[in-house]
């Protein structure tokens, strides 16, 4: 029954956005692309409690940890101004026990959510189980799918982490949902 209810509560999550074109018009509890973090934590929370994963500090990363939420928690990955405005956001899900296991079936139950909901309006790519450009050690390994929208205006990964023990993220699987601006980025500072 459990299974049941949170696949019921995902799905109506996800119906949202069915008339997404654009990625500022997806959410995950509230946050979308182009709001200020400040909306969600003050200046002086956000500079105390910001990490910077990337060669350059032109984005930083703040987590939003949520309660009552289907998500654990928020990663939220912001412009490092004044204005923190939100260029790409993560819900994460912690698995305690059978990582893998647990999480893989959860990833299936969410993409196939995502592929009914963006049909033609995404190109769809499933990168396999591959090492994360994080971990220089190669030993980080996770499953990973991306969705490209055919507007240009961003992407969205869903991505299950079986992080290495010398890293100190905890497993996890992540819906992201990043802009263009932010995946260029990354994609140059990783």
């Amino acid at each position: 029954m459990g299974k049941f209810l949170t696949l019921i509560i995902l799905i109506f999550s996800f119906q949202s956005w069915t008339k997404a074109e654009d990625i500022k018009e997806f959410e995950i509890e509230g946050v979308t692309i182009g709001d200020s973090l400040l909306k969600y934590a003050d200046q002086k929370e956000i500079k105390n409690n910001s990490s910077f994963h990337y060669n350059s500090k032109k984005f930083g990363s703040y987590y939003l940890k949520l309660e009552n939420s289907d998500y654990d928690g928020l990663q939220i990955d912001f412009e490092n101004s004044g204005n923190f405005i939100i260029e790409g956001f993560g819900g994460k899900i912690f698995f305690k026990e059978n990582f893998m296991e647990k999480c893989l079936i959860k990833e299936k139950e969410i993409l196939s959510s995502i592929k009914e909901i963006l049909k033609s309006k995404a190109h769809y790519i499933n990168h396999g189980i591959t090492p994360h450009n994080y971990d220089k050690s190669g030993k980080s390994v996770g499953s990973w799918h991306t969705f490209e929208l055919n507007d240009g205006s961003g992407f969205i990964n869903l991505e299950c982490m079986d992080w290495s023990d010398d890293i100190n993220f905890e497993d996890n699987l992540e819906l992201m949902i990043l802009s263009k601006k932010f995946q260029d980025f990354v994609n140059e500072n990783y």
